[in-house]
Formats: C-alpha cells, structure tokens, sequence
C-alpha cells in the first residue's frame, strides 16, 4: 500500500495540492487587505495543466524506478541478513 501511495497517487496529486495550498494563502491574503483581487475559484483552477503535471512526476518517478532499480530479478530468492564468520552480511537477493 505505501509503494502504491509514494509511486503512484502522491506524484499525480502533487501539483494540485501545491497550487490549493497556495490559492489558500493567496486568499487569506485577500482577506487580510495585503491583496486586491482574490485567487481564481476552485472551478477556474488550471486542472488540465495541473493534471499533466502530475502525470509527468508519475512518470519522472517511474523512471527513477527503473534507473535506480538494485537489478534484482523477479523471480530471484531473498536470502535475509544473517552471520557469517563473525560479520554480519546484508540481506540480498539472488
């Protein structure tokens, strides 16, 4: 569930948690005088350009996935950490 949520829907809902959080403050600011006009309402939000941008953080981490990846196979055996002669060896698969 963690890797679905840190891979998946946390980039994808990234841009538009940013750009509410800053719409909040820009209206708070308009509340308090220190701006004239008010933020663009919920429905003027840009989501198209909001939505690409998530779909791109999708992808930039996908790739990161994929570059990163430790090269183990799908199909490989886990062999956890365990002693050997006195030195702890970490776990890995093979």
């Amino acid at each position: 569930m963690f890797r679905l949520f840190f891979t998946y829907l946390l980039p994808l809902a990234l841009p538009a948690l940013g750009y509410l959080a800053w719409n909040w403050l820009q209206l708070r600011r308009t509340l308090k005088g220190e701006r004239a006009s008010p933020p663009p309402g919920f429905a003027d939000m840009p989501w198209l350009i909001l939505a690409g941008a998530g779909v791109s953080l999708v992808l930039v981490t996908l790739l990161a996935l994929v570059l990163f990846d430790d090269g183990s196979s799908p199909g490989g055996t886990y062999i956890p950490p365990h002693m050997e002669d006195g030195k702890l060896i970490p776990g890995q698969t093979r």
